[in-house]
């Protein structure tokens, strides 16, 4: 994989600390402000601001759906190559979330350039444009503005037939939950950041959050998806919770099924443990039954806001296990790890 290159002058400061980890806003704070906008009506308007929604969807036809989302943040990891790839896969997750084909995308850049070469910036675009050509699509444009650190992230255009938009709030009583890359990025982003990491857990991080989340959808969509999104900021609980809400539904969570990176859980349990987990516990923790049941790291873990994390799909019980074989054979570290099921909308059940 290309990282750019090893010239300690263009190299970022990565924005991961166990104070301060580049996480989302908190989903009350969102909810507390989102409902300060005014009320809108929009008979196109397929998903908007209802749900948390990875991306909007306005019908065109009755057969095209634009589909689009905004994501940026501050660099996660010091190479800037690097960075700019990251955020791109992130911002390009939305559209894949959402069952649809990125077909266009616009930057959006902010940066000092009194703090770094002027070739950072060269560094951190064509990491963006090499994940967008690995989607096979095209970079239109964007913006840019001076700020006091980078942030860079993809406004990102998608189509989609109207009738098979995925969601958060389609799955059914029954469902299964399957996931496709393993959790703990955050956490992991701490432990690289403080060198407690060997080189081959590095690879392994990296590996897996530059990769496109185009084959994981390419696959499931050939089965009964009901639902959708991605795993990112408000972590595994947070988005999970977010879903059993949407869809009216409570859930059990298959603990011991989760698929951690390597060294994640000795990490968590050493206190490698970024700031948005807490603020993520503070939010969903009262969500959980359970939560008291199972170890402190594992908690922790749970909770990790996700930078460019895997898909989680609600996929029919009778179409789960053929699923999950596809994805494990497309590479994937996928896994079953939980079910959807009636009782209280949004209450997640923890069980070994």
């Amino acid at each position: 994989m290309n990282t750019g290159n090893d010239d300690s002058s263009k190299k970022l400061t990565a924005n991961v600390k166990a104070g301060g980890c580049a996480a989302k806003i908190g989903s009350a704070e969102l909810k507390r402000a989102l409902n300060m906008l005014p009320k809108q009506e929009c008979a196109e308007l397929i998903a908007g601001l209802n749900n948390f929604e990875d991306a909007a969807v306005y019908k065109i036809t009755d057969e095209i759906a634009i589909v689009e989302t905004i994501d940026f943040f501050p660099p996660v990891v010091d190479d800037p190559f690097l960075y700019g790839r990251i955020a791109a896969v992130n911002a390009l997750s939305d559209i894949y979330a959402m069952g649809a084909k990125p077909i266009l995308a616009l930057n959006v850049l902010c940066f000092p350039t009194c703090d770094y070469p002027e070739d950072v910036v060269g560094d951190i675009l064509r990491g963006g444009a090499d994940a967008c050509r690995e989607a096979g699509i095209v970079i239109a444009g964007g913006h840019s503005i001076q700020s006091t650190e980078p942030i860079y992230g993809l406004a990102v255009t998608g189509v989609v037939n109207p009738k098979a938009v995925l969601t958060n709030g389609g799955a059914r009583n029954g469902d299964i939950l399957v996931t496709t890359k393993p959790i703990g990025t955050g956490v992991m982003l701490l432990g690289s950041k403080g060198e407690a990491i060997s080189e081959e857990q590095r690879k392994q991080l990296f590996s897996s959050m530059t990769l496109l989340n185009k084959s994981a959808l390419d696959i499931a969509i050939k089965y009964q998806l009901h639902a959708a999104t991605d795993i990112t900021g408000f972590g595994l609980v947070g988005h999970f919770t977010e879903m059993s809400l949407a869809s009216n539904l409570s859930a059990d969570l298959y603990i011991d099924e989760l698929i951690f990176f390597p060294g994640a859980r000795e990490l968590a349990s050493q206190g490698f443990v970024p700031a948005g987990a807490y603020g993520n516990r503070t939010t969903f923790a009262n969500a959980v039954a359970n939560l008291d049941d199972i170890e402190e790291a594992l908690q922790d873990l749970i909770f990790d806001p996700q930078t460019s994390g895997g898909l989680m799909f609600a996929v029919a019980e009778t179409d789960a296990e053929k699923l999950l074989q596809d994805l494990k054979e497309g590479g994937l570290d996928a896994a079953i790890i939980g079910q959807f099921k009636n009782g209280k909308a949004g209450e997640i059940e923890v069980k070994k």
